[in-house]
C-alpha cells in the first residue's frame, strides 16, 4: 500500500507519542567504556559471592543466545498500522549496530561478537508482545540474550515476570515509567526516556526561577501516564508559592481536548502544563491560541517530535520540555561530530525510509550505543555480567545522540539511565527546538521526586 503524506505524518505522530503514553557515577577505565561489570560472576549466570543481582533461583542459562561470535536479542514493538512508524526506532539501532558489525563487531574481553536483533510487530498489544517474545527469546529464555527496546509500559509488564524468572535481561525498555525503580525486578531496566516525575520537576525549578509565584493550570490524560505528571508536579510545588489553580483531563488516545482547554484558559492562568500526548499536543496548543491564552507552556517530551510540532505549528512557539538527546533538526549541533557521525551512519546503513530528521532514530541510535559501551565493559559475556553492568553504568556521556553534558549511569539502588536533563524550547519559525540553560542534574534522585516511592 502506498501512503500519502498525510498518512505518513499520522503514523509517525502517533509512534512517537505512544512510546510516552506507554510511556514511565564515578570514573575510571570502566567509566568511559560505560561498563561496571567488576563483579565476579560465572560464565553459568550462577550466584557469585559479591553480585547486585540474587540469581541464587536462576536457571543455568547466562549465555543462551550467544552462538560463536553473535549476540542475538529479541525486540518486539508496533510496526503496522496507525503505529507503523515505531519501525523508525528499529532504523535507528539497527544501522548502528550494523556498523558496529561492519567493523568486526563489539569487541568483549579480547574477543568480537556481532549483534543482531530479531523482531516482531505487536501492534502495540501486551498480549502480543507476549506471544513474539516467547517465540522469539523461547519461553525458558534459550533463544535469545536480551530483550532489547520494547516499547509500552503495559507491554514491558506482561514480560517482566517470565524475563525476571528465567534470569533474561529485558534492557532499554522504552518508557519512561518510574516503575522501572522497582527493586523486585531487577531484570528489566529502562532507557533514556526521562522519568516523567524528573520533567514536572524541571517544568516546577522553571517556574520557580522565572514566575515564583506562578498559577498553573494543567491538562492530563486519565491514566497512570497523565496521573504521573500532575501528582509528581504538584509534589515538586510543595513549599513553593507555586499554586495549582485546575487540573482537566481528558480519555486517553483521545485528541480533542476543545472543551479542557477552554476552561483551563478561562482560569487565566500563568502557566500551562499539557501532560498529555498523542494529537491532544497540538490540538491544545492550537485551542489555547484561539482563546487568547499565552502562558507559560511546557509540554511532555512526547509532544516533541517532528510531526507533532509540526502540526502545532505557530501555536508551538515558545513551548517548554525536557530531554537529553540532540534534535536532529538544530542547526547548532550540524557541524558537530555526533550529528555528522550520525549522518553518515544513516546514510551507509540505514534502511531505505529511516528519516534522519526523525527524533524516534536518534533515540534508536543512542540506545543502540550505549548497549555496544556497556557490552564492551564486561570481562565475562553472560546475562548476570551484563545486567549487573547495566545496574552500575560508570557515566557515558557523548555515546549516540546524547546532548553534551548528559550523562547516563546506574547503581544498584538507582536504575535509571535518564537523570540529565536538557529543559529546550521550540522556536515555530525555525521549526526546531533550542537549549535552555544548562543541563539539569538530577542524578540518583528520581526516587526522591516520585510520589509513593
Amino acid at each position: 500500500m502506498r501512503r500519502t503524506p498525510t498518512t505518513r505524518a499520522l503514523l509517525a505522530l502517533l509512534a512517537f507519542s505512544l512510546i510516552a503514553a506507554g510511556c514511565g557515577g564515578r570514573d575510571d577505565d570502566k567509566a568511559s567504556s560505560g561498563g561496571g561489570g567488576d563483579k565476579p560472576t560465572d560464565t553459568s549466570g550462577g550466584e557469585t559471592a559479591d553480585t547486585l543481582i540474587d540469581t541464587a533461583d536462576c536457571p543455568d542459562n547466562g549465555t543462551a543466545g550467544i552462538n560463536g561470535d553473535t549476540i542475538t536479542l529479541a525486540s518486539s514493538f508496533p510496526q503496522s498500522g496507525l503505529t507503523a512508524a515505531f519501525a523508525q526506532i528499529a532504523n535507528g539501532y539497527n544501522a548502528y549496530f550494523a556498523k558496529v558489525n561492519s567493523e568486526g563487531g563489539v569487541e568483549i574481553a579480547g574477543k568480537k561478537y556481532k549483534i543482531e536483533v530479531e523482531d516482531k510487530d505487536d501492534e502495540y498489544n501486551a498480549s502480543k508482545t507476549v506471544q513474539n517474545i516467547n517465540e522469539l527469546a523461547g519461553t525458558d529464555g534459550s533463544k535469545a540474550f536480551a530483550i532489547f527496546n520494547v516499547v509500552g509500559t503495559a507491554n514491558n509488564i506482561a514480560i517482566r515476570e517470565a524475563m525476571g524468572e528465567n534470569c533474561v535481561p529485558n534492557v532499554f525498555a522504552a518508557t519512561g515509567s518510574p516503575t522501572w525503580g522497582n527493586t523486585n525486578y531487577p531484570w528489566l531496566i529502562g532507557s533514556t526516556l526521562a522519568p516523567y516525575s524528573l520533567e514536572a520537576k524541571a517544568f516546577a525549578d522553571y517556574l520557580a526561577a522565572e514566575k515564583p509565584d506562578a498559577t498553573v493550570a494543567m491538562l492530563v490524560q486519565d491514566d497512570d501516564f497523565g496521573k504521573a505528571y500532575e501528582e509528581s508536579f504538584k509534589m515538586a510545588i510543595e513549599g513553593t508559592d507555586i499554586e495549582v489553580v485546575e487540573v482537566a483531563t481528558y480519555p486517553a488516545g483521545a485528541g480533542d481536548v476543545g472543551s479542557q482547554v477552554t476552561s483551563l484558559a478561562a482560569t487565566k492562568a500563568d502557566a500551562f502544563f499539557m501532560g498529555g500526548t498523542l494529537l491532544a499536543c497540538p490540538n491544545a496548543l492550537e485551542k489555547a491560541k484561539g482563546a487568547g491564552w499565552s502562558p507559560i507552556t511546557f509540554i511532555s517530551g512526547t509532544c516533541i517530535s517532528k510531526t507533532l510540532m509540526g502540526l502545532a505549528g505557530a501555536n508551538g512557539d515558545k513551548v517548554l520540555a525536557a530531554t537529553n538527546t540532540i534534535d536532529p533538526m538544530n542547526p547548532a549541533y550540524a557541524d558537530g561530530p555526533q550529528m555528522k557521525e550520525y549522518l553518515a551512519t544513516l546514510d551507509e546503513f540505514g534502511a531505505d525510509d529511516v528519516d534522519p530528521e526523525n527524533g524516534i532514530v536518534a533515540y534508536g541510535y543512542t540506545q543502540a550505543a550505549i548497549m555496544v559501551e556497556v557490552l564492551q565493559g564486561l570481562d565475562t559475556l553472560d546475562r548476570t555480567s551484563f545486567m549487573e553492568a547495566m545496574h552500575s553504568i560508570d557515566g557515558i556521556e557523548g555515546a549516540g545522540m546524547l546532548i553534551d553534558g548528559v550523562k547516563v549511569q546506574t547503581s544498584a539502588d538507582d536504575p535509571f539511565l535518564a537523570e540529565y536533563l536538557q529543559m529546550v524550547q521550540y522556536d515555530a519559525a525555525a521549526g526546531h527546538f533550542n537549549n535552555v540553560g544548562e543541563v539539569l542534574d538530577f542524578e540518583g534522585k528520581t526516587a526522591e521526586f516520585t510520589p509513593g516511592t
